[in-house]
């Protein structure tokens, strides 16, 4: 991926999973989630994609949260984190 390509919301769900596996071995707590705007429109187009599911309750994804974390969005950012 280019500097200049936006990453794909797999790609940015990755990132995020990855970073808050990372943050709980390493003895932290998760307390939110940090999206550029543009990451969060693409993650919100993708989870819509996906229609519902047979079990809600599995659902990682929602307007407000990714894997269980609040969701914060920050402009001017173009990345994404777990804080």
């Amino acid at each position: 991926m280019t500097s200049d390509q936006q990453p794909s919301a797999q790609e940015i769900l990755l990132v995020l999973f990855s970073q808050k596996r990372d943050l709980i071995a390493a003895g932290g707590s998760p307390s939110r989630v940090v999206l550029s705007k543009q990451n969060y429109q693409t993650v919100q187009r993708f989870h819509a994609s996906l229609g519902e599911l047979p079990n809600p309750e599995i659902d990682y994804i929602s307007r407000y949260t990714v894997f269980g974390l609040p969701v914060f969005t920050e402009e001017g950012s173009d990345g994404c984190r777990v804080e």
